[in-house]
Order: C-alpha cells, then sequence, then structure tokens
C-alpha cells in the first residue's frame, strides 16, 4: 500500500483550513439581539377613617345626657389610601361602666354619602354589623375595599326604652380599631 507523499498531505492540509473558511463566510447571517428588563415594587396599605390616621377622635357619635330610648346615629368615612386592595376587620373595645356597656345597642350600616340619619341607616340594604345588644360585641369581620375607594358606614347606637333605672349616670367609652390586611 501506498501512501500520499507528505508533501501532499501537507499541502492538504494548509489548504484544507482556508476552504473551510471561506465556506463558512459564504454562509454569514445577520445578527440582532434585544435586552429585556423589568422592576419589582410594592404596594401599600392604608386605612384611614374619616381622612385621619392614627387615634381619631369620633364625637359625631359621643353622646351624653342619653335617657331611656335614646338613638343616636353618626357616619364614619372608611377610605384605602394605599395603592393595593384590601380587606378590613373591626373589633370593639370598651371602657368604663361594663352594666351600660351592655344595654347600648349598636348596628352597623353602608350609606351612600356622609349623611347618616334614621331614614338613609333604614333604607340601607347592606348590613356591616347587625343591631344587638352589647356595645363590646361590635364587629366586622372582612370587608374588601379597592385602592383608592371609600365607604360610609353608620352607626345607630340606642339606649333602649326598658333601661335599667340603675343605668343613670354612668359612663362607657368605645374604641372602634380597624385593620386592613391584603
Amino acid at each position: 500500500m501506498k501512501f500520499p507523499s507528505s508533501r501532499r498531505v501537507r499541502a492538504l492540509l494548509a489548504i484544507g483550513p482556508l476552504v473551510g473558511l471561506s465556506w463558512l463566510g459564504a454562509y454569514a447571517a445577520f445578527t440582532d439581539s434585544v435586552d429585556v428588563t423589568t422592576s419589582f415594587s410594592t404596594g401599600t396599605i392604608a386605612i384611614r377613617a374619616n381622612d385621619q390616621t392614627g387615634t381619631v377622635a369620633f364625637t359625631s357619635l359621643t353622646t351624653t345626657g342619653m335617657i331611656p330610648g335614646t338613638v343616636r346615629y353618626a357616619p364614619l368615612r372608611i377610605t384605602n389610601s394605599g395603592t393595593s386592595d384590601f380587606d378590613y376587620a373591626m373589633s370593639t373595645a370598651v371602657t368604663g361602666s361594663a352594666p351600660l356597656a351592655s344595654a347600648l345597642t349598636i348596628g352597623i350600616k353602608t350609606v351612600t354619602s356622609a349623611t347618616c340619619t334614621a331614614t338613609e341607616y333604614n333604607a340601607s340594604r347592606t348590613v356591616v354589623y347587625a343591631e344587638a345588644a352589647e356595645l363590646g360585641s361590635a364587629a366586622i369581620a372582612s370587608r374588601p375595599l379597592a385602592a383608592a375607594a371609600s365607604e360610609f358606614l353608620c352607626y345607630r347606637v340606642e339606649l333602649p326604652s326598658g333601661a335599667a333605672n340603675s343605668l343613670q349616670g354612668l359612663t362607657s367609652n368605645a374604641t372602634f380599631t380597624f385593620t386592613a390586611t391584603s
């Protein structure tokens, strides 16, 4: 068997890469690229009562000189001033006279505006807290509120006409705590 001369082998080895490179050059393609970037940020949860934060004095519900049969209506505007939807809840804590707090009846409904009277309260079909005795039991389990939205709650508090004579001269204080969660 005869092997090709080393000169031929060297020539083929030298020319081969050149031919290969020229072949590749004939098949060159256009190219392009694109970078895609993004960012992430968190939303905010911010609840307000009557457009205020912190501890808000609910003076429109404050009632002095109650006698049996006294009924008080008062609006409270709850606002989502954050950037994210949330659900809010309300709990009640009472201090002062426990017998008076137990005797008071409270109910909460939504109304369409800051007008909260017997007419608006009775016309509302959205019961947030059904009327019941025991001021301290008033609670809202969960209500959705969209970002930048608000709603008016209409509170109704009554000292029933059958209230005991022993309730004279007593004072109860209520703190309604609203908590928003996403």
